[in-house]
């Protein structure tokens, strides 16, 4: 079996589980939002996307060719948006699962809020897809395919992520502002209905 059948056959297992779409089934808007938010170089290969908020990109994770992208909610710190496999593989032993987070070692902590998938879950899926990578028993910093499933993988480069960008931060902003206020006004026909 080829790497990059390994890696879809994991990837597989996680397909169509609480917006985890994967190669060539990553919605275009998706991948071009999650390309232009995370700066995903052009010459990656998306195999996989989760999104952890409800529209476009604003926070998910991104399994690429070469290395992990995320974006957490600008409550989440963490010291790096990606890691590459290679990374990944050195600081495996430090991952830990949290109720909400996902440490990643070295400070790199992956936000899992939104995400019907526990974040157990997401260690078990980088831990099979580590696996597949160190088998390749090679010094690159991610997964090797062959040209020609290479192209059998969909990529599609927005010409527009500075505009991209800015739509996401907008679209971000008035996702909190609803969010706060619908939490607001919860609270305020608990207080009234209760009197």
């Amino acid at each position: 079996m080829s790497m990059l059948d390994e890696v879809m056959k994991v990837l597989t297992y996680y397909h169509g589980e609480n917006n985890f779409n994967m190669n060539p089934l990553v919605p275009e808007d998706v991948e071009h939002y999650a390309r232009a938010i995370l700066d995903i170089p052009d010459d990656e290969y998306i195999l996989a996307a989760m999104r952890t908020s409800f529209t476009q990109f604003h926070r998910g994770i991104v399994i690429g060719r070469d290395a992990i992208y995320w974006r957490n909610d600008h409550k989440i710190e963490t010291t790096v948006n990606s890691l590459t496999w290679r990374q990944l593989s050195e600081q495996k032993s430090q991952f830990r699962a949290h109720r909400r987070t996902v440490e990643l070692g070295n400070g790199a902590v992956f936000d899992n809020i939104g995400s019907l998938n526990k974040t157990s879950i997401i260690i078990n899926l980088l831990d099979l897809l580590i696996d597949r990578y160190q088998s390749q028993h090679n010094s690159t910093d991610g997964f090797i395919f062959n040209e020609k499933e290479e192209m059998t993988l969909v990529k599609s480069i927005p010409n527009n992520k500075k505009e991209l960008k800015q739509q996401c931060v907008e679209s971000a902003a008035d996702a909190e502002t609803v969010s706060f206020i619908s939490i607001t006004a919860s609270l305020f026909n608990k207080i009234f209905r209760h009197k």
